[in-house]
């Protein structure tokens, strides 16, 4: 039998690099094009999420299609924060599915430890809702920043929140949390 050779998924790496540059092409976009090609960008994008999901995931589905719904909505009513509008949506939606797994257990972050540790112990899972409850809190913030610079700020502070300073806070809230989490293994750690 011949060596078979995977071809990796880039629909991850589509989706979320576009999910990434989304806040460079509004910048650079919406001084030469109407809001309408960023917001279809921005809907296909979601389709992307979507079709990434049809194996499970984090977000529900139904998250997912509310953005377009959303964006459209925008559109009709104002074309560029409709532009703009698509990052915070997200966080809003993952703010969502992460207090939602908070009142239907297992939470999402005990979900991504048990791919790494299947028999998650009692006190693991108590610490997991913890962290669970933290990034919800964080995505709420983060969207609500973001609907902040777009609807006072230029778009130039709208970009630089959302293409560059909340995933900084990202980064560090990993890095926050990795650390917390080795300090209190090696504390339980006879």
């Amino acid at each position: 039998m011949p060596y078979l050779v995977r071809r990796p998924d880039l629909l991850p790496l589509l989706a979320g690099a576009g999910s990434v540059l989304y806040p460079f092409v509004v910048y650079f976009g919406l001084p030469y094009l109407p809001p309408g090609p960023l917001v279809a960008l921005a809907v296909g994008l979601g389709a992307l999420h979507l079709l990434r999901q049809r194996g499970g995931g984090l977000m529900p589905r139904w998250s997912i299609l509310a953005i377009p719904s959303v964006l459209l909505a925008l559109l009709v009513l104002r074309p560029v924060l409709a532009a703009q509008a698509y990052p915070p949506l997200v966080s809003l939606c993952l703010a969502a599915t992460f207090a939602w797994s908070l009142s239907h257990p297992p939470t999402a972050i005990e979900r991504l430890a048990r791919l790494t540790i299947p028999d998650l112990p009692p006190d693991g899972v108590a610490y997991t809702r913890t962290v669970t409850k933290v990034w919800t809190v964080f995505f709420l913030a983060n969207a609500s920043i973001a609907c902040v610079c777009a609807v006072w700020f230029p778009v130039a502070i709208w970009t630089l929140w959302t293409g560059l300073v909340s995933y900084l806070c990202i980064g560090l809230l990993i890095v926050g949390e990795v650390a917390v989490r080795r300090w209190r293994t090696q504390r339980a750690a006879p």
